[in-house]
């Protein structure tokens, strides 16, 4: 009787373990997926703002056919560099986020 708890047992813990592992892979492959989606999200939004107000859109058409977009574009280039400062930092961030289920799992299973 004692052998067929213990076996019983010993299948529970490997489906927990298996359930952890899982997890553990769904949640980085979502993380792989989520980036993209958050910019089309934003871009979606973006785009419908602009369509059902169409004074914005011609606010910001107006302002880059007046002369100042060439001033904005210098501030671009600026922006640009300081994005390729932060970069390794956000890549740093991001590589960091999708480590954490992973080490959420591995404390489940050792626990």
């Amino acid at each position: 009787m004692s052998n067929r708890l213990a076996e019983i047992n010993l299948r529970k813990q490997a489906l927990i373990d298996r359930a952890a592992r899982e997890r553990a892979e769904l949640a980085a492959a979502l993380n792989k997926i989520r980036a993209p989606i958050d910019i089309g999200a934003t871009l979606l939004g973006l785009g419908r703002t602009l369509k059902t107000h169409p004074i914005i859109a011609a606010g910001i058409s107006s302002f880059l056919v007046s002369g100042y977009a060439g001033k904005l574009l210098k501030s671009t280039g600026e922006l640009l560099r300081l994005w390729k400062l932060t970069k390794p930092i956000w890549d740093w961030w991001r590589k960091r986020k999708s480590q954490e289920p992973e080490a959420r799992s591995q404390k489940v299973k050792n626990s």
